[in-house]
């Protein structure tokens, strides 16, 4: 029987993972496509600048409406944050599991970008 943290260790064998860093500088480059997974008293603290909010318990329901509405195709890169990058992990992979091709988790999650020192926002696409 596998517990919480081997589980989402499992996950990240099978997505890619990216640094606050990485996720920043791709930021700077281009458009990404950004999901923040957590939950509504979570998202009120700020997000990540650009990124789409849907509750983790709602992903699944929702990620082919979502990703048609804004253009996302199943080979885009989908990076998917957090509090912590341990439910990014397990979203990324059900993501996989559903055919979206690079699921990609932000390692350390919002916490992480905050505590870097990155901007905040709390302007969201919500879903």
């Amino acid at each position: 029987m596998l517990d919480y943290p081997q589980l989402v260790i499992n996950a990240l064998q099978k997505v890619g993972e990216i640094s606050v860093n990485q996720l920043a500088l791709k930021q700077q480059q281009n458009k990404i496509n950004l999901i923040d997974v957590r939950e509504e008293n979570e998202v009120l603290e700020g997000v990540i600048p650009g990124s789409v909010w849907v509750a983790r318990g709602f992903l699944e329901f929702q990620i082919v409406a979502i990703s048609q509405q804004l253009g996302w195709s199943p080979d885009d890169e989908i990076y998917i944050c957090c509090r912590s990058g341990n439910r990014s992990a397990l979203a990324a992979l059900s993501l996989l599991e559903m055919g979206f091709k690079k699921p990609i988790s932000v390692a350390g999650g919002f916490t992480a970008w905050r505590d870097t020192g990155y901007a905040s926002t709390k302007e969201m696409l919500h879903f």
